[in-house]
């Protein structure tokens, strides 16, 4: 039952249509910072480092990142 209600609420694709764990991957590899110190902002289509609170916003991020 939880898998089923975190799959409706959870995006796995971004505004773009490109998974968020390999756009959130990436962010983590350029910044060298954790993963899980990432996360998708579906609201504002942005990307935000729970940590540092930098975010990436829509134009900031490559097509090249699916």
């Amino acid at each position: 039952m939880l898998t089923a209600i975190r799959e409706i609420f959870i995006p796995k694709k971004d505004y773009a249509g490109r998974s968020i764990d390999a756009v959130i991957n990436g962010l983590a590899m350029q910044t060298k910072s954790s993963f899980h110190d990432w996360s998708y902002l579906h609201d504002l289509s942005a990307y935000e480092n729970t940590i540092t609170g930098m975010r990436v916003y829509p134009h900031e991020t490559s097509l090249k990142s699916h």
